[in-house]
């Protein structure tokens, strides 16, 4: 006879306290992120929600604690026929370019060379950490002074006949997104190459081996076998550089202010001096909200790189 409390109607009670244990387990892990998602939306999505606000609206200092009247996309079209513009985000995907291809370069250069174990190994490994973990704002200020007239380059390249006079890097546009450029890749080297050293650490040592046997060279293990089988990681750590380059903002503000002119200003620097010296603030509002939407992209493309990874 099949009645109301029969096994077929009332589920056993091992099953039932397994549901109360996970129902309590999603309880707890809700409340204990609560208190970051609030912190986050507090912090992140609140301003990025302003940031929009602004920048479909005329502020200006008059009214930045006023009424915003709504432009709709007036502030965005002025921006985008600007010339200033135009230049400045030619000079940012140079800046970005400059900075993925010379640190990629020179990190798996700096891989290989670690890839032995050894005293020489673990001295440079500890260097280049003690760079990597030094503030951009400091490294702007040694750089800064290397590079001026008197500084060390300028005196290295008299004393070695590169150069018959004094090279003005951070004072004349045809020199000064370079000089960043380079700074940017000395801070990102360090980087580059402990990721890419574990990366191919982790390429079978047999497979290496039968290709020395094979009479394969070193150049072509490096490019046949190597670079294709780290690719995943590559590719991942090409993101993350493009995103660090666009974001650069700590190296110019201290090496350049962006100038002589505008020559070394990037997107996210040309939104700071449009808000804070020119106080245009819907325009600036405009420029963060493209700089956020070139960002947003990068990050998508790199979960799709994690996921293609992990696959």
């Amino acid at each position: 006879m099949t009645g109301l409390f029969s096994p077929s109607t009332q589920p056993p009670l091992t099953s039932r306290s397994g549901l109360l244990k996970a129902t309590r387990s999603a309880l707890f892990r809700t409340l204990f992120a609560a208190p970051g998602f609030i912190l986050l939306a507090i912090m992140s999505l609140y301003p990025m929600v302003l940031l929009v606000q602004m920048s479909v609206s005329d502020v200006t200092i008059r009214n930045i604690l006023g009424t915003w009247q709504f432009v709709g996309a007036l502030n965005f079209i002025t921006v985008m026929s600007s010339l200033t513009f135009q230049a400045v985000v030619v000079q940012t995907l140079l800046f970005v370019m400059l900075v993925l291809v010379a640190t990629m370069l020179a990190g798996l250069i700096v891989a290989v060379l670690l890839r032995p174990s050894g005293g020489f190994s673990l001295v440079t490994q500890t260097t280049l950490i003690l760079v990597w973990t030094l503030p951009p704002v400091i490294v702007g200020a040694l750089w800064k002074f290397l590079f001026a007239s008197d500084g060390a380059v300028n005196q290295f390249l008299l004393f070695t006949g590169v150069s018959e006079s004094t090279i003005p890097f951070l004072s004349q546009p045809s020199t000064a997104l370079v000089a960043i450029a380079s700074v940017a890749v000395w801070i990102g080297v360090p980087f580059a190459g402990l990721v890419l050293k574990s990366a191919i650490l982790d390429v079978p040592e047999e497979v290496l081996d039968a290709a020395r046997v094979d009479g394969a060279t070193s150049q072509q293990v490096l490019m046949r076998i190597v670079i294709p089988m780290i690719r995943p990681t590559l590719l991942i750590l090409g993101v993350l550089i493009v995103v660090g380059a666009f974001k650069a903002f700590d190296l110019i503000y201290t090496m350049t202010r962006g100038g002589p002119g505008t020559s070394s200003t990037t997107i996210p620097y040309l939104g700071y001096t449009t808000a804070f010296e020119t106080y245009q603030f819907g325009q600036a509002g405009a420029i963060s909200v493209v700089a956020m939407a070139i960002v947003v992209s990068l990050a998508i493309g790199y979960i799709f790189a994690v996921r293609q990874e992990q696959r």
